[in-house]
């Protein structure tokens, strides 16, 4: 009986066996991501990214996944330019997923992807004649099909930007060292100026490799994605937005009661005339104690004393940094007041106030000289008047927009974000992007103070 039971087991275990070493061997699921179809062909050419990106990592051990990240990118770019057929970075983004793919040997969807990825590339430049990017992976078609005078061509049209990178270096090295005579000697200065210019460690070690024989050609260079376009946001105001809240009398006194929220009001009501700052009204929902959401700073007032004899009021103002409660101004001030009629502020005392507050707070514009993950360093310190808690717009460049009737040119900058100054030194500060992840912030972004 046992001698039964003990062979029963064994040929259990060598039929699980093989399954369990298969289950360990197999490799994991393909990633989804999530694609919010709601949101517009911009959200939707992101999400067909991620997939593309995902496509580009996966080796040849995983080429079973290629052709689902290839479709599900392609599906995507093809449902973004249903909605908008002239989204340039659909159209340049869809020519570089063929492109990539009619070169990529464990793709089983290669067939008649060339010519369709220079369709696209034709179409982006149609919509924009100034689109460098696509005249580059034109030329890198051009190449595959060995129509040199067409590639260079390209090229030429792609050098107008002056974008001298490795990647024009590699290319144009390529297609010297593939012709004939002269021209192949051309190939070795070409890779030499590709390696002093890469930025990437595949770039370098591909020029490397073509400089040990720079007259045989080996492989395709490599080719870099598209750079996705600069999403703008729009913010809630340009200038610093200041709520005021009611001042508080500390003294006690009947006879000046009704001058704290005289005072309050008096003053919102010069800031809101003035213009340079945005004024924040607290919410009737909202309890007295709370501050409006997405403040950038709190006027807070108090009366510390008073000469009933000399009818002059002591306050103190401070402007806090509700976030973190970095003191962004602090003053005392004497004002005198009258009781005819009833109380009364003379405009000149208001107006002083409120112009010591607006001369701490000058405008000024820098540019980010580095980024770190969800940080900035900015050529503005405390000899611009910077101070920690002061809150930054960060502006980057756009094609022009241009009034048809008048071609008067009205702007050609884009807000992509929002910055506050943390560690201030005399000439850089440090500041954190408050929407980090939303926006793309680069070196050399414009930076100009709310």
């Amino acid at each position: 009986m046992k001698k039964g039971i003990i062979i029963l087991l064994i040929s259990l275990s060598l039929l699980i066996a093989p399954k369990m070493t298969l289950a360990r061997k197999a490799p994991p699921p393909a990633k989804e991501f999530e694609v919010k179809y709601d949101k517009g062909p911009f959200e939707k050419v992101m999400a067909a990214d991620r997939y593309r990106n995902e496509l580009l990592k996966t080796g040849k051990e995983q080429k079973l996944f290629k052709d689902i990240y290839f479709d599900r990118a392609r599906e995507l770019y093809e449902r973004a330019l249903l909605e908008d057929e002239k989204f340039i970075y659909g159209n340049t983004s869809l020519g570089f997923l063929y492109l990539w793919a009619s070169i990529d040997p464990y793709l089983s969807k290669r067939k008649g992807l060339l010519g369709r990825a220079k369709d696209r590339f034709i179409k982006a430049i149609s919509l924009r004649k100034s689109l460098y990017e696509a005249y580059y992976y034109l030329a890198v078609a051009d190449t595959l099909e060995k129509d040199w005078d067409s590639a260079l061509n390209n090229l030429r049209e792609y050098i107008r930007s002056e974008r001298d990178d490795s990647y024009y270096h590699l290319l144009l090295g390529y297609i010297y060292a593939s012709g004939k005579g002269e021209i192949t000697k051309r190939a070795k200065v070409e890779f030499e100026l590709a390696k002093e210019r890469a930025t990437d460690p595949i770039s370098v070690q591909w020029a490397i490799r073509q400089l040990k024989r720079p007259q045989k050609p080996d492989g395709t260079p490599p080719i870099k994605p598209p750079i996705p376009p600069r999403k703008e946001y729009f913010p809630r105001s340009v200038s610093m937005s200041i709520y005021v809240s009611t001042f508080v009398d500390k003294t006690g006194h009947e006879e000046i009661r009704k001058i704290p929220q005289l005072l309050s009001s008096r003053i919102s009501e010069t800031i809101f005339r003035n213009n340079r700052f945005t004024l924040v009204e607290r919410k009737t929902t909202e309890k007295e104690s709370e501050y409006p959401l997405g403040v950038d700073s709190v006027l807070i007032g108090s009366i510390i004393n008073v000469n009933l004899m000399g009818k002059a009021l002591f306050c103190h103002l401070k402007l806090v940094y509700p976030e973190g409660g970095n003191i962004l101004f602090s003053k005392d001030f004497e004002i005198p007041y009258t009781d005819k009629p009833m109380l009364a502020i003379g405009d000149r005392d208001i107006n002083r106030i409120v112009g010591e507050i607006e001369k701490n707070f000058i405008k000024c514009e820098g540019n980010i000289i580095q980024v770190s993950k969800n940080y900035v360093t900015v050529n503005l310190g405390s000899e611009n008047g910077i101070r920690p808690g002061f809150k930054g717009l960060v502006i980057g460049k756009t094609f022009q927009i241009v009034i048809p009737r008048t071609k008067e040119v009205i702007t050609n900058e884009i807000y992509l974000g929002k910055i506050v100054f943390e560690q201030i030194e005399e000439g850089v500060s440090k500041a954190r992007i408050l929407n980090p992840g939303r926006v793309t912030i680069q070196v050399g972004d414009l930076v100009r103070t709310k």
